[in-house]
């Protein structure tokens, strides 16, 4: 694909890709002015061309020099995951009209705060310290509904339940219509800042200046793409800064496995409502009915499939912090970590010089609190390499 031509008609967000016609575009309620439109149009520009890296882009709007330049460090970025190729920012054909877009927008107050929420355990530790430091009344939970096709649907359920029985006062769900191709794990060359640029028109309308999301402990693959690398994410709010946008994206950086355990040790009653499941909603029935035919008396949360690598990092936090285990038998805690002991030697099988966003997810924190849990049960593994 050498030219992506974007077209933005003050809601939808259209390009023509290798297959059909793609959009985005935002079904209900939403903060729209010229400033929320321009932010949309330029930062899902970027988003619809991340999977192809025109050499050219056309849009029928005006794109600022300084989201130009963003994309741009987005495309030279790639050069890590093509094992060195050097790709050129692209060329940009729009109009030259300044519509002085970052100007129009409501004061933010520092204390009031928003929260990029999936349902998932760092939102709910997110909201944990957020509710201290801030107060519950003086935080907003975001929910994008749309972006992740899989596992959409689940999510949002859960951030309605956790609504429920966590308390939180102001919920702000953005209904995206998502007709983009980019989707799988190449979608974090742009997905984090086409989230945020979302989220700062309604955190704006609520009074806050900051969007917390997830940390980056554990992102510390040379390969991970652009917007999963914490340096792009302080680069995104300078390009935030010069735009004289009044929001700021946070984060803090916390051991996944650690983030279990502070939930485990100071809401308790939260975690049975954590939605981490990698797993399609259609198959996630028939897991569980494997897992617990294997092991029965194991307790799976509601959202759990109990076999994909989320699950796997949760219940590995659960057998070392959750006082519940204590209930499951000893036989079936050590037949969970056998099990997890042949599942990461077949993962790093299968994936062996490729890169996987699986095989990020189980070094570090997951196999030391692994090896923890197999050394309190008496588990022989042999998955030591991957240390």
């Amino acid at each position: 694909m050498r030219t992506a031509r974007v077209d933005f008609d003050g809601r939808i967000l259209s390009m023509q890709g290798p297959e059909r016609t793609e959009s985005l575009w935002i079904k209900n309620d939403y903060p729209w002015s010229r400033f929320s439109e321009s932010l949309f149009a330029q930062l899902g520009t970027m988003h619809m061309v991340a999977p192809y890296l025109p050499s050219k882009i056309e849009t029928g709007f005006h794109i600022s020099p300084e989201i130009k330049e963003l994309i741009g460090s987005m495309y030279t970025s790639t050069a890590n995951e093509k094992k060195g190729k050097k790709i050129k920012a692209p060329k940009f054909v729009s109009p030259l009209v300044d519509t002085d877009y970052s100007r129009n927008h409501p004061e933010s107050l520092k204390e009031k705060i928003a929260i990029l929420y999936s349902a998932g355990k760092d939102s709910m530790w997110n909201l944990m310290w957020a509710a201290e430091e801030y107060g519950m009344d003086n935080v907003l939970v975001i929910h994008i509904r749309g972006l992740n096709k899989n596992s959409g649907p689940s999510e949002y359920k859960n951030v309605l339940n956790q609504q429920r029985v966590f308390g939180f006062k102001h919920l702000k769900v953005i209904e995206l219509n998502n007709g983009s191709l980019n989707t799988g794990f190449r979608i974090m060359r742009s997905r984090e800042m086409f989230i945020a640029g979302l989220a700062i028109p309604v955190a704006l309308e609520f009074g806050a200046d900051k969007v917390v999301r997830e940390g980056y402990f554990d992102c510390t693959d040379p390969d991970t793409y652009f917007t999963g690398v914490e340096d792009n994410m302080v680069y995104f709010n300078r390009i935030l800064d010069r735009l004289d946008i009044p929001v700021q994206v946070c984060w803090r950086n916390r051991d996944e496995m650690l983030t279990i355990k502070d939930l485990f040790d100071r809401k308790p009653d939260w975690m049975p409502h954590v939605c981490n499941c990698f797993t399609i909603a259609c198959y996630r029935g028939s897991h569980r009915r494997t897992f617990q035919k294997a092991m029965p008396t194991f307790p799976l949360y509601d959202s759990q499939c109990g076999v994909c690598v989320k699950c796997r990092i949760t219940n590995i936090a659960r057998i070392l912090y959750d006082p519940q285990i204590r209930e499951a038998k000893l036989d079936d805690i050590r037949t969970f970590l056998e099990k997890t002991d042949i599942w990461i030697r077949n993962q790093k099988r299968a994936n062996e010089g490729t890169m996987s966003n699986v095989l990020d997810m189980i070094q570090g924190p997951f196999m030391r609190d692994y090896f923890r849990a197999c050394q309190q049960y008496g588990i022989q593994t042999r998955s030591a390499k991957l240390v």
